[in-house]
């Protein structure tokens, strides 16, 4: 059996456009996910906005109305700060033991999926809950991967 990857375990491409207003992001992120990638007009990423970057918004007093995707937008992690010029993603083909070690030395709860490392074009996104689910699957993650990491 091969090596699961990212695209085994992703969910089609959920995102934000840069422009997206503030209260009709705000919906968007009434999903399941944390987190949405933010794209460009070439469905590029170009940032992510988090649940975090809302709160973070509304405590430097702005309102839903006075913020958009592209003015709150991250790269994926907290450490980051001013224009993002390399969001954290993936692309389709990366393990999943990649995908874990990045979500989990990031602190990411949400992780876009791109084409390949040369087209940075939205294919899915991860979430901590999507490689939950992986474990639960049964014969999905084989423990010899596990003994890998070891």
């Amino acid at each position: 059996m091969p090596a699961s990857t990212a695209k085994d375990i992703m969910h089609p491409r959920l995102s934000l456009p840069e422009k997206e207003p503030g209260m009709s992001l705000v919906n968007k992120l009434l999903c399941s996910y944390p987190g949405l990638p933010v794209v460009n007009d070439d469905d590029e990423v170009v940032g992510i906005v988090s649940e975090y970057d809302v709160f973070d918004a509304l405590m430097n007093n702005r309102t839903v109305h006075e913020f958009s995707a592209e003015s709150i937008m991250g790269c994926g992690h907290k450490e980051h700060e001013g224009v993002c010029k390399e969001p954290v993603s993936v692309s389709q083909n990366t393990p999943i033991d990649k995908v874990l070690d990045i979500m989990y030395t990031q602190n990411l709860s949400i992780l876009p999926v791109v084409e390949s490392d040369r087209s940075k074009k939205l294919v899915g996104i991860i979430a901590r809950k999507n490689i939950i689910s992986a474990l639960a699957e049964r014969h999905f993650w084989p423990e010899h991967e596990f003994q890998k990491r070891a």
